[in-house]
């Protein structure tokens, strides 16, 4: 069987079975496998499969039958046109968390912010971190996370992209061990925080459900991690530092209202669909 012949056949499958983007994901499991680019695929169209491209083939799609994502089964997703190791253990980069990204970008860009201390909490696959990094001049970055097993798959992301001078990956529950250590020097601190609503869990999507619980569920009413990270922020900020939130569409009014007397500026900003997506705000340091 011809790469042709073999698309065509998994197109007709993976629509039988209700996946969203069947002929993308056909495609992407089998230039994954062959090891070339997306294009090529047409290119080599009358390229005949051994044996044994047929039968791990066959196993992926499977696999992405029963809902496993797609990044799962090659074990790799592009963030900020970076390439990052990904498996079960771990939240998937997704492209909304690249506004985030951006909009810190931009925000150091704009203040001439160099030298910049960020700590990146959840860190997860070090995706926001490890880009944060590349993107803002002498940037210093730390990412935490509680979960070994992020950690592991942080560091090895880190190995790939060769940023060890300038970023450390930890493991950790949220700030507790910056706090211990009396750090308060710190310029940004950045979150993707779980968000999601304990009754809204039940109504993701299968793929959404093979990602660690652990990185969604955010309680009652999906404000958890806010309640705890804004202030231990409070702790760790140096006076003047900022923090950048993703949140969930429809949240921006719950978080904001969590900002106390020692915060200002708070602002939220929509993502290129205009759904509310990011909230910042600067800390102004004790009252007195």
């Amino acid at each position: 069987m011809n790469i042709k012949e073999l698309l065509s056949k998994t197109d007709s499958f993976f629509n039988k079975v209700g996946l969203d983007s069947p002929r993308l994901d056909a495609e992407v499991l089998l230039a994954d496998l062959l090891d070339m680019e997306r294009i090529n695929l047409y290119v080599n169209f009358d390229y005949p499969l051994t044996t044994q491209e047929l039968e791990e083939y066959r196993e992926r799609v499977r696999q992405r039958a029963k809902r496993i994502p797609v990044a799962y089964l090659t074990g790799k997703k592009e963030f900020m046109s970076m390439e990052f190791f990904v498996d079960p253990g771990v939240l998937i980069p997704r492209p909304e968390t690249e506004f985030l990204v951006e909009k810190i970008i931009d925000f150091c860009k704009d203040n001439g912010l160099k030298n910049a201390n960020i700590i990146d909490i959840g860190t997860g696959s070090g995706a926001v971190a490890i880009s944060l990094a590349k993107h803002v001049e002498d940037a210093r970055t730390v990412g935490v996370d509680i979960s070994p097993k992020a950690v592991e798959v942080a560091r090895k992301n880190l190995e790939k992209h060769s940023l060890k001078e300038r970023v450390s990956i930890v493991n950790g529950n949220l700030l507790e061990q910056f706090i211990k250590r009396d750090i308060n020097n710190v310029d940004i601190i950045v979150s993707n925080p779980p968000y999601i609503k304990d009754k809204d869990m039940d109504s993701l999507s299968p793929e959404v459900k093979k990602e660690p619980t652990s990185a969604l569920a955010a309680g009652e009413d999906g404000l958890d991690y806010y309640k705890k990270i804004i202030p231990q922020a409070e702790k760790v900020l140096k006076k003047g530092g900022h923090i950048f939130f993703e949140i969930g569409d429809g949240q921006a009014e719950d978080v904001l209202s969590l900002f106390g007397e020692r915060w200002a500026a708070e602002k939220m900003d929509r993502d290129y669909s205009g759904r509310e997506r990011i909230i910042s705000a600067k800390f102004e340091g004790q009252k007195v």
